[in-house]
């Protein structure tokens, strides 16, 4: 075969993703413990440290060499190895956000890989083919990714009916063991004879009926706040997460954009941990930070965003700092309503677009994790937003 034979493209893949599979795992996981504030024996607890990763790597590239017709989803032995990651993600109190995160790390790299293998064969390789093999992984992943999903959120149902019917227990226990002996005092007090003219007696019973009556009210507040009483320990939200790594995982995401306005963006490594809602930290620090490079000052010679913890009583705060246009004082309290854009007029000039939604959702996320979000800014100098959480025993500040 010559170097300009063509190559059969989707059997090479397939044999160079099966070859690497414990490479492409181990990447895996060294990106996401950088994310997420675990430790990887926490994550893939066995003697194996990658038990369930390798294989699903081993199965997409059995795929690929498959006939079109088959699906990976009729493969019982590797739907099963997701359906226990979703198993064991629960059992270490994951979240959806978190799974969703985990998957979709695991495609990128696969995807990347496929690329990658693709170009070493130039003009060998079928571009065609090479298309397929990028299409198949790219399916094999998110059939996996539901069943992981689908699982998890199963074991977290069965969690929640469990709870509900032990609250539904706890209720009838209250109506029972109090309202039956509360009944019976309020007849009693209401029955019990009264001598005309014993003052000391009238004045005991009314106190009788009162406290009656009180723990009447008390009992009725126990079965509501029964009712209303959920267990967080086990909620898909919020966990403990590592801020800096979400940080920089925003940063790679937006790292083209950043690019493109030759804009540098530096993240504190000593953010502290917190147990907050991961997906809404997330989707905060996407919208702040795409802001802050999108009106970057073209004009300066160097273009700056820092994410920065700061020092704030009695909260968690953080900051999102750059040196871009910066807003106008008069526009300043405006910015957080929804479809509010400050800079139209400079759309062209800045390559910026958008519907004006970005601040209301920061705004919203924040209010959502009992958090605030505040700005300053100088017009031509740049600006600051802060982010800001109470602090709690759990959301104590601590180095990553």
């Amino acid at each position: 075969m010559t170097d300009t034979d063509v190559l059969d493209t989707l059997a090479f893949l397939a044999a160079r993703l099966d070859a690497a599979h414990e490479d492409l795992a181990r990447q895996w996981l060294l990106r996401l413990t950088a994310y997420l504030a675990v430790q990887r024996q926490e994550i893939f607890p066995s003697q194996h440290l990658l038990d369930h990763i390798p294989d699903l790597v081993r199965a997409i590239a059995a795929y690929l060499r498959a006939p079109e017709d088959q699906e990976i989803a009729a493969n019982t032995a590797v739907v099963s190895k997701a359906a226990e990651l979703g198993e064991l993600r629960f059992e270490q109190r994951a979240s959806i956000h978190q799974l969703m995160r985990e998957y979709q790390m695991f495609a990128e790299i696969l995807e990347r890989f496929i690329h990658l293998e693709a170009v070493t064969l130039g003009a060998r390789a079928d571009i065609g083919q090479s298309l397929l093999a990028l299409g198949r992984v790219s399916h094999a992943v998110r059939v996996l990714q539901q069943q992981t999903v689908d699982t998890f959120v199963e074991r977290y149902m069965q969690t929640i009916e469990r709870q509900t019917a032990q609250l539904r227990s706890f209720s009838r226990l209250v109506s029972h063991e109090i309202r039956q002996p509360l009944g019976v005092l309020q007849v009693v007090s209401r029955v019990l004879p009264v001598r005309a003219g014993d003052d000391e007696t009238t004045r005991l019973m009314a106190t009788l009926e009162r406290n009656v009556v009180r723990l009447g009210e008390v009992a009725s507040k126990l079965e509501r706040l029964a009712r209303l009483t959920r267990r967080t320990d086990n909620t898909p939200t919020d966990q403990v997460v590592e801020l800096a790594g979400i940080a920089r995982e925003v940063v790679h995401q937006l790292a083209d954009m950043a690019a493109t306005r030759d804009v540098l963006v530096e993240v504190d490594p000593d953010l502290p941990s917190l147990r907050l809602d991961a997906g809404r930290v997330e989707l905060v620090l996407i919208n702040l930070l795409a802001n802050a490079i999108k009106y970057a000052d073209p004009s300066k010679p160097t273009r700056t965003v820092k994410i920065r913890g700061v020092s704030s009583r009695p909260g968690v705060a953080l900051q999102i700092a750059d040196n871009g246009i910066g807003i106008p004082r008069a526009k300043l309290t405006a910015i957080f309503d929804e479809f509010v854009r400050v800079h139209t007029d400079r759309d062209g000039e800045l390559g910026a677009q958008g519907l004006g939604l970005g601040l209301s959702i920061v705004q919203e996320c924040m209010e959502a994790m009992g958090g605030t979000v505040s700005v300053e800014s100088v017009e031509g100098h740049g600006t600051t937003f802060t982010v800001e959480w109470p602090l709690s025993t759990e959301n104590a500040w601590s180095s990553s």
